[in-house]
């Protein structure tokens, strides 16, 4: 009945779980770019095609058959699509902000300690700043502060990659 979107998350995980296993990364890879070919193939049928990550394998075979991606991440248009600005945190959660206020030492404090805690993400040039949308709503389902993303996104392939290259001591380490 029409175009179709199609969303794609964390594209680059079959890669960077295997990130210590080149032939099983390189093996994933290789069906990504399969799978990725025949959505060239559709592209009549597609409105859009939006593919998020936390790696950049753009320079890598695996998109070799879609030549017609634009890389949303650094462009200032899009700065605040991908998070909570400010105002749209103040908007959208007026009243679960209202209700924790006097927990927080009143609703300034409260949005001051917001910010610290999940206020980081900046994708043009630092000019505007983003909250963590999962950040956000787990603190507002949990009452308190906490490192949701981390907790939940781990990088494990960052840490492999340290322990790899010998750049860092993990073993004395406690988070």
């Amino acid at each position: 009945h029409g175009q179709v979107v199609i969303l794609i998350d964390e594209y680059d995980k079959p890669i960077i779980d295997f990130l210590d296993n080149t032939e099983k990364a390189t093996a994933n890879r290789d069906i990504l770019k399969t799978f990725y070919s025949v959505l060239k193939d559709l592209d009549d049928q597609l409105r859009m095609v939006f593919i998020t990550g936390v790696s950049k394998f753009s320079r890598t075979s695996i998109f070799s058959e879609l030549n017609n991606l634009t890389d949303l991440t650094m462009l200032g248009e899009y700065a605040s699509m991908l998070g909570y600005t400010q105002d749209e945190l103040e908007a959208n959660f007026a009243d679960r902000i209202e209700s924790l206020a006097n927990n927080f030492g009143g609703k300034e404090s409260l949005l001051e300690q917001l910010k610290e805690w999940y206020n980081g993400y900046s994708w043009y040039k630092g000019q505007q700043r983003v909250y963590n949308p999962f950040s956000i709503l787990s603190f507002f389902t949990a009452k308190d502060f906490n490192n949701f993303w981390f907790e939940s996104g781990t990088p494990t392939f960052l840490v492999k990659l340290l322990k790899q290259q010998k750049v860092y001591d993990l073993g004395r380490v406690e988070a």
